[in-house]
């Protein structure tokens, strides 16, 4: 870890995109505010630039005069303020994170909002890790809900769950194609098939790509979703839904994101870490990823990078 013993050039390394974990129920936003604040409060901790000089004419006006430099104390940051303040920084998210959902999230610092940008213009999938729960429904599809059913689920097994999410899978993979603005019976429609999943034209629609069911122990379950498009409360639904084709009930009882393009948990820094030192090198980290993997911010064909 490289330890900067100057502000001025501790501050123009921050331009870049920063990997970081979202606890569950923060916000995003505090996320950034949090960041930002400790930004700031470590290079006001770190020796800066010499204060200010002023010149001052000391003497009377018929006779000779002395001229000296004294402190300029509007340049002294008890008088001024802190040097480096929030408005000193952009900070924007590649992918918006859900209240309750935690895990990797993207962050954009002053130049880094264009990547941010173009992380979300190309749109590569992102992995959850989805825990549900069998026997019961909430009005929200989530555990904070009220419930609103109660249902057995001894039937459920396995092998029920692993045959409907295949089936919910391939359900989806048809609309990836259906979305992908080509004739379902064109021979461009076949070729692009052929090759592997696709990005849809439509980037509102959420898709899933991949769907297995990771963890099993009644009435505690989890799945893995790998989708693009998708928000808090369509996974929420998807989980609710899933319980209806067992002929049972179900709720969602957390949310983690464990992967965002070719960015991971262990590229993820925790609440802990989030400090300047910390900040840059996870910084240098993420440039040398974007650097070895161009397709994360310019896809060179319809095919869905990961």
């Amino acid at each position: 870890m490289v330890k900067h013993i100057n502000a001025a050039l501790a501050y123009k390394t921050l331009n870049g995109l920063i990997c970081v974990y979202k606890p569950p129920r923060v916000p995003v936003r505090q996320v950034q505010h949090t960041i930002v604040t400790n930004i700031c409060r470590d290079l006001n901790a770190l020796p800066d630039r010499p204060q200010e000089k002023r010149v001052e004419i000391i003497g009377a006006t018929n006779a000779p005069m002395t001229v000296k430099l004294v402190p300029n104390y509007a340049d002294d940051p008890l008088v001024c303020g802190p040097r480096y303040t929030h408005d000193d920084f952009r900070c924007s998210w590649a992918t918006h994170l859900g209240l309750f959902t935690s895990g990797v999230l993207l962050l954009g610092l002053n130049e880094g909002t264009r990547l941010t940008y173009q992380i979300n213009v190309a749109r590569p999938t992102r992995a959850y890790k989805v825990h549900g729960q069998l026997g019961k429904a909430t009005d929200t599809y989530f555990w904070n809900g009220k419930t609103i059913e109660r249902s057995t689920f001894n039937h459920v097994t396995r092998a029920k769950i692993d045959r409907i999410v295949a089936h919910m899978q391939s359900a989806h993979q048809k609309t990836m194609f259906e979305l992908s603005g080509l004739h379902m019976d064109s021979q461009t429609a076949y070729d692009l098939a052929s090759q592997g999943v696709i990005r849809p034209a439509n980037s509102k629609l959420p898709i899933i790509y991949g769907l297995k069911c990771v963890h099993f122990e009644p009435p505690n379950f989890t799945l893995e979703v790998q989708a693009v498009n998708e928000y808090e409360k369509y996974l929420w639904t998807l989980i609710h839904d899933l319980g209806v084709q067992l002929k049972t009930s179900a709720y969602c009882t957390g949310l983690q994101c464990i992967r965002q393009g070719k960015f991971t948990l262990d590229h993820a820094l925790l609440r802990k870490h989030w400090q300047l030192d910390h900040l840059i090198d996870n910084m240098d980290s993420c440039r040398q990823l974007i650097e070895e993997n161009e397709q994360l911010l310019r896809p060179k064909s319809a095919h869905l990078s990961v």
